[in-house]
């Protein structure tokens, strides 16, 4: 499939020339797509570019829409298939919601996981995701645990706020509410405005996470939920008032 890949942009390559298409050439040349199919094995490299910022430039031209959408469906796949981190990832999301694509679980659960086996933070925790709500095969919540581990390891803000609630649900892990606090309230740093994680959190704090400190903190994160519209935490602040 590689190949006939390649071919199809080899063909739209030439065609662009052709018809003066300057954008789409200056993305195939970023690229690195070849004028004609090689014997040997594809290569990014470009002189005198990075591949970051040859990817960036790419990325902006596409996003302009300087591009058809078809020939920057064709450029993402070409990528991917040759081993690009980034565009796997993108191949993986596009599917995943519906991006100038129809929507495919498999196709993204696949993709997410070719980008997550090379250490993109992103397609980890959204193979997490996946893994997690049953989207493209059977759900696993041990699978699901082992990325958002692996996402969080690198730094993903969204995949602690997701482990955090499977340590304090005790989904696909042991519970334990010491390390959702911790998880949570890193999570919640970036992103104050979650109902549910300070929901969560409020719950840790309640089960004895705190010490002295605990029903205190309990009751601000129930406050916390309940402001953004947390109908659970506006029951638990009236039964810990009562």
């Amino acid at each position: 499939m590689v190949i006939e890949v390649e071919k199809e942009l080899v063909a739209a390559l030439k065609a662009a020339r052709e018809s003066g298409d300057e954008a789409f050439v200056r993305c195939c040349e970023l690229t690195g797509v070849p004028e004609a199919v090689p014997p040997c094995a594809y290569s990014p490299d470009v002189e005198g570019d990075s591949e970051e910022a040859r990817t960036r430039e790419m990325d902006r031209m596409v996003n302009d829409r300087s591009i058809s959408i078809d020939h920057a469906r064709l450029l993402r796949l070409y990528l991917a298939m040759n081993g690009h981190q980034w565009s796997q990832y993108r191949e993986g999301y596009n599917f995943h919601f519906g991006c100038n694509v129809a929507m495919d679980y498999t196709v993204a659960r696949y993709w997410y996981a070719k980008a997550a086996e090379s250490g993109n933070s992103w397609a980890q925790n959204n193979l997490g995701v996946m893994y997690a709500d049953g989207l493209g095969g059977a759900p696993d919540q041990e699978t699901a645990v082992y990325w958002y581990m692996k996402s969080a390891e690198n730094g993903d803000e969204t995949a602690k706020g997701n482990l955090g609630e499977h340590f304090a649900k005790g989904t696909g892990a042991r519970q334990s509410y010491r390390k959702a606090a911790r998880l949570l309230r890193e999570y919640l740093k970036s992103t104050p405005y979650s109902a549910k994680h300070h929901l969560l959190l409020a719950e840790c704090y309640e089960h004895g996470v705190g010490g002295r400190n605990g029903r205190r903190l309990a009751m601000f994160h129930y406050q916390e939920a309940s402001d953004f519209g947390s109908i659970e935490a506006r029951k638990a602040l009236r039964r810990m008032n009562a």
